[in-house]
């Protein structure tokens, strides 16, 4: 009870940080002998309702019952109900609560590989037919942890992919098209480098997404286009720049706003890849200033200024905005 809830709940983030750290030490050292006395202590107090209890709380005790759940063996009944009660956290309003369930749910989850199929099609069905927002992206993260876990054929093997990929061409239904965004968005972040083959697959869908009817998509395809171009590898900027640098040359112009703000969206690259591929970005982008719909010439702008704010150079970061006008208006 030092930990839960008093220690796990202190208003200073620099004693939580240490809690945290001091109470899974102590889960790592004296879990196993205490399943049964900690278990009951880490459910009641998820079992708080959310307005009674912070999410620093909620987020710390998700830690705690995932690395008490690693003591057990798979066999162990106890196991299942732990899982069962991490995925139903992942509704709780909170990112970083979703979060800390998403990175316990991998090393559990050979527990649960017979009923695997199950969960992922629940989760599916909550990611695209839920009515909250808050569940929607709780399910992404949840998919994407169970995915790490069950590892990256289950993408196939599991309906994923097909199932996603159906979800976001949905013109009937935006929630679809939102939470294939959604899950695409958790999985290269959970993932990371191990979706780049999926991510070529992805990107034309992407594109799309951009120039959507529905604000909540476009936001949804912006927070996925950051993901996506975090984590890429210098191999996967290689396999992704020829389609956009090709899309800007599209005649729809919705598709043309796509490609430079996945272009734009390069400024989150690693500084190595970015730097890589400046010179075929920066040519493209300069040219679509000038294009005929002034919606186009706005994203060029912004693609470019995003670009610019990560440049460290001293020198070049004091006239990167005279710069920036110079290539909008050449005369």
């Amino acid at each position: 009870s030092f930990f839960v809830p008093d220690a796990l709940n202190d208003p200073s983030p620099d004693v939580r940080k240490q809690m945290v750290m001091a109470a899974v030490a102590t889960v790592e050292e004296h879990g196993k002998a205490n399943v049964a006395v900690l278990l009951p202590v880490f459910e009641d107090c998820l079992a708080i309702p959310d307005e009674q209890s912070s999410d620093a709380l909620r987020q710390s005790v998700v830690i705690l019952m995932g690395s008490l759940a690693r003591h057990l063996d798979k066999e162990d009944a106890k196991v299942r109900p732990i899982i069962q009660r991490l995925i139903s956290t992942l509704d709780t309003p909170s990112q970083s609560v979703q979060e800390a369930v998403a990175n316990c749910l991998p090393p559990l989850v050979p527990a649960i590989k017979e009923e695997a199929y199950e969960l992922v099609a629940n989760l599916l069905h909550k990611l695209l037919e839920g009515s909250q927002f808050a569940e929607r992206k709780g399910a992404a993260y949840g998919l994407a942890g169970l995915v790490k876990g069950l590892g990256i054929a289950s993408l196939k093997q599991l309906n994923i992919m097909p199932t996603l990929t159906e979800a976001i061409q949905n013109k009937k239904n935006y929630k679809h098209r939102e939470g294939a965004l959604f899950s695409f968005e958790m999985l290269c972040l959970m993932l990371g480098r191990l979706f780049e083959p999926y991510v070529i697959h992805v990107l034309p869908h992407l594109l799309l997404c951009f120039g959507d009817g529905n604000n909540y998509v476009r936001e949804a395809a912006d927070d996925t286009a950051r993901a996506v171009m975090q984590k890429l590898s210098a191999h996967g900027v290689k396999l992704v720049l020829p389609s956009l640098l090709d899309a800007i040359e599209d005649d729809s112009w919705r598709t043309k706003i796509g490609s430079v703000e996945l272009l734009g969206a390069m400024a989150f690259c690693a500084p190595k890849q970015l730097s890589s591929c400046l010179p075929s970005i920066v040519p493209k982008l300069t040219a679509v200033m000038t294009d005929s719909h002034i919606k186009v010439q706005k994203a060029g702008g912004q693609a470019l200024r995003q670009i610019g704010s990560v440049i460290k150079n001293p020198e070049i970061q004091v006239i990167s905005t005279t710069l920036l006008e110079a290539l909008a208006d050449p005369d």
